[in-house]
């Protein structure tokens, strides 16, 4: 009897090989959970950063959006919280058969959370950083077999090799301005910005592929040091235009004020240099769609002209 006892927990022992593959598949599991928090986190945070920017007109819209954005929200937590128990489980108690189960059971919870929390396509995008935006443009940034474009090939030995180089970089800096919404480069900030951080001699680089823009007129310097670079990404006419549409899209019949301009963060030229928007001004009077007024403190503010 007590020989047969032994036999049958015998049986129930996991194969060390069985329960070495079944932690690290719970391990897996582990993992992709964590990256469904990370991601429901970054839905509360899209969706939080949409509720201060957007202009709700109907208030009893927004607290039934709202009211069902917790709802869905709590329901994803205790969801998470339900996986977060079945993973819990002693591996030692239970057989490889068991585990099986126990495994396809989460996987299956986690399909759906994701499905859940993904929602409609495109409702959860990650705000790309300038330098991510320019890989995807520009793959060969971190390639190992270019990694020679890091450094400036000689100007009178390898003429076509410099100008190459000068050319492509400079289509590099010009989006990465674009990419970053920046309307003026400082020559000392890009030192320790990805990629220009990576050249082996990068004030020297960086000033020479910025005289391409120059060249170019894509870009100006801003000073005789040249630490200053403004870069037209866009041009002042389209600018123009853009801030027209943004005035008679906010129904602004009044004059609008710099400052005012300044507030739109979410416009592009909202950080344009000040200069640049008095001359925008006059673009839109020489169009006939402004008008232009001086204010006490020597200020000028704009009033659109209804087409």
């Amino acid at each position: 009897m007590v020989k047969m006892e032994k036999q049958r927990e015998k049986q129930k022992e996991v194969p060390k090989e069985l329960k070495e593959k079944a932690e690290k598949e719970l391990e897996e599991l582990r993992n992709e959970l964590a990256r469904l928090r990370k991601l429901k986190k970054e839905k509360e945070q899209i969706e939080q950063s949409k509720a201060k920017e957007e202009f709700v007109v109907k208030q009893k819209e927004e607290l039934e959006t709202d009211a069902a954005e917790v709802d869905a929200l709590k329901y994803l937590e205790d969801s998470f919280e339900k996986i977060e128990d079945l993973l819990s489980s002693d591996l030692g108690e239970i057989d490889h058969k068991a585990f099986k189960q126990h495994a396809k059971q989460i996987e299956s919870e986690l399909q759906i959370l994701e499905e859940e929390i993904v929602g409609e396509e495109g409702l959860i995008v990650k705000e790309l950083s300038p330098y991510e935006k320019l890989l995807q443009a520009y793959p060969w940034l971190e390639e190992e077999r270019k990694k020679f474009m890091y450094a400036m090939p000689h100007k009178k030995k390898n003429l076509i090799d410099y100008i190459s180089w000068k050319t492509e970089w400079a289509k590099v800096i010009f989006d990465y301005a674009r990419f970053a919404v920046l309307h003026i480069l400082y020559i000392r900030n890009l030192n320790s910005e990805k990629p220009f951080s990576n050249f082996t001699n990068r004030e020297v680089y960086i000033r020479e592929i910025a005289e391409e823009l120059v060249n170019k007129n894509q870009a100006k310097w801003l000073s005789k040091k040249k630490n200053r670079l403004r870069v037209y990404w866009k041009s002042l006419e389209l600018f123009s235009d853009e801030i027209y549409e943004w005035a008679y899209q906010q129904g602004r019949l009044e004059p609008i004020m710099i400052y005012e301009i300044r507030e739109a963060k979410s416009e592009d030229f909202s950080n344009l240099p000040l200069e640049d928007l008095e001359e925008l001004f006059r673009i839109l009077v020489k169009n006939r769609k402004a008008k232009i007024f001086k204010l006490e403190d020597g200020q000028l503010a704009f009033k659109i002209t209804l087409e």
